[in-house]
């Protein structure tokens, strides 16, 4: 019956409003995908005619096949992101129940679908949801071949596959973290067994290669010398595309990506602390390996980015389930410690999102011009009665109804993220009526980009063009393409048309402004409309 529950709990969270319009990135990966269904051509990447060689074909695969069971919509191209937004609470279920019991695995799997980062990227066609499940799978099917039994070159075929199709979604990162994992767990816990390991390491190793090996040598040497070069080694030590983040940025950002559940990792932290001196089971060991290596190993390259912790947010789970299951055994008195400390974090937590219901909707305003009143008030008064259970609990010491009152919380701010956020939003900023106004206004005369901010790939996607929108990088090209005979269009970022009136020397017609993701874009021509 639990099981059941949190199945439609997940199937709420990670399915509803899925139909909101495209922003950013999945903009682009949807035209790639929708030119893949068009052409045929499922190995050649092309975005708006040039090649795209910055990621491997395979999630674009999963969007063409979700296009061709659900249409050309948003929800379709989300679809694949958001069912293995499912399959990751489901898997963290089943792992928490093998590791432990049933209860860490309910708790971890209602972790997983209450964190900020969890719901908020599997609303996104990207590929780190997907990755993090196959990583994820990998991890535990590790586990279980260590575990042995009967089934155990089953399971290492399984977690060795698991990392194959990982690293044809996003190459080398999917073998390394899982596999440093593996291979650090089973150094520790059979430190003079780990040589008779190593043939079975080495036959899943030829397996993984034989199949990864096949599928990058079909996308070509273009591809591959792209791909590895640039987009993965290249990156490592200057991380330019995501700013060159410090090593301490994902601490930061912790705070904010697992909220409401980051505020209790300080207690995780001390419980392990208290007990250093106490054997650790496997389990327990595999599960602190398992979050802090992979905390570890992605705060070591420059390029850094938010969304890169979801692969933390199955360990992570693990870990603050078992830490409230210990809780909720009793085990411990109710002035320990850890029971203390836990009663200032709830009332923290309580703080915090008394902060959040005052700041976060101006916040949400100037991001994504979204009203300050779109917060319901029964959803406001949800909340804060979550929040008075929680301070009243946190008050009285009960561990058991601190928990229950925040999963409540979590639950309640979870259902306003899908529920009122995902709609606002598409409501008051979505590139759909200003590819409208564009298709209505320039029809089939030429036009070209000067992009200079995020939001261009949105348009384009919906403006769908029969051809290839030109974007050009230089105001010298916008230029000489004014001084054409015939009529052309142009959108272009304000500092691009600002430079191009005080040159003063071409005919331009400011036909349209557009204000979209923080950018103001104008609609110029070389002759009135």
């Amino acid at each position: 019956m639990l099981v059941t529950l949190l199945s439609l709990w997940g199937l709420f969270v990670y399915y509803h409003h899925q139909g909101i319009a495209l922003r950013g990135d999945e903009a682009m990966y949807a035209s790639i995908a929708r030119r893949i269904l068009s052409t045929g051509d499922w190995l050649r990447l092309v975005y708006e005619g040039d090649p795209y060689w910055n990621k491997p074909p395979l999630f674009f695969w999963q969007i063409g096949l979700s296009m061709l069971l659900w249409g050309p919509t948003e929800f379709a191209v989300r679809f694949p992101t958001a069912t293995f937004g499912v399959a990751t609470m489901l898997l963290v279920y089943y792992c928490g129940k093998a590791l432990f019991n049933r209860r860490v695995g309910l708790v971890a799997a209602l972790i997983t679908t209450t964190t900020t980062a969890s719901v908020f990227y599997a609303h996104k066609a990207r590929f780190d949801i997907p990755l993090g499940f196959w990583m994820t799978l990998a991890v535990f099917a590790f586990y279980l071949t260590y575990r042995g039994g009967g089934r155990r070159l089953g399971y290492l075929s399984l977690a060795f596959l698991s990392m194959a199709v990982a690293a044809m979604l996003k190459g080398p990162v999917a073998f390394i973290l899982p596999g440093v994992v593996a291979l650090a767990f089973l150094l520790v816990t059979r430190r003079s067994k780990s040589l008779a390991e190593i043939p079975l390491l080495i036959a899943g190793l030829v397996g993984f290669l034989l199949i990864t090996g096949t599928y990058y040598w079909s996308l070509g040497e273009g591809f591959n010398r792209h791909f590895f070069l640039q987009e993965n080694l290249a990156r490592l030590p200057h991380g330019s595309w995501y700013g060159g983040k410090k090593p301490l940025f994902y601490v930061y950002a912790l705070c904010a990506e697992f909220f409401p559940w980051s505020l209790f990792l300080p207690s995780v932290l001390l419980s392990l602390w208290i007990g250093r001196s106490s054997h650790a089971t496997e389990e327990d060991l595999l599960i602190r390996l398992w979050g802090l290596g992979y905390f570890f190993l992605l705060s070591l390259p420059s390029a850094k980015s938010e969304r890169f912790l979801v692969y933390l947010v199955p360990p992570f789970a693990l870990l603050l389930a078992r830490y409230w299951d210990h809780l909720l055994s009793g085990s411990r008195g109710s002035k320990s410690v850890e029971d203390r400390f836990l009663r200032i974090t709830a009332i923290l937590l309580v703080i915090v999102t008394f902060a959040i219901f005052l700041t976060g909707p101006s916040v949400l305003e100037r991001r994504f011009r979204i009203p300050v009143d779109f917060w319901s008030l029964p959803f406001a008064l949800l909340v804060g009665a979550g929040c008075v259970a929680v301070l009243y609990t946190a008050l009285r010491s009960r561990p058991q109804a601190i928990f229950t009152s925040v999963l409540a919380v979590s639950m309640a701010i979870t259902f306003g993220h899908v529920q009122l956020f995902y709609p606002a939003m598409d409501r008051y900023d979505s590139a759909i009526p200003i590819s409208r106004q564009l298709r209505a206004i320039v029809g089939h005369s030429p036009l070209v980009l000067n992009p200079g901010g995020p939001g261009w790939a949105d348009i384009v996607y919906y403006l769908d063009r029969p051809a290839p929108v030109p974007h050009l990088t230089t105001i010298d090209e916008v230029a000489a393409t004014f001084r054409s005979d015939g009529q052309v269009f142009a959108l272009l970022a304000k500092q691009s048309y600002d430079e191009l009136v005080r040159r003063g020397n071409l005919p331009l017609t400011r036909v349209a402004d557009y204000y979209y993701r923080g950018s103001t874009f104008a609609l110029v021509s070389n002759r009135s409309p």
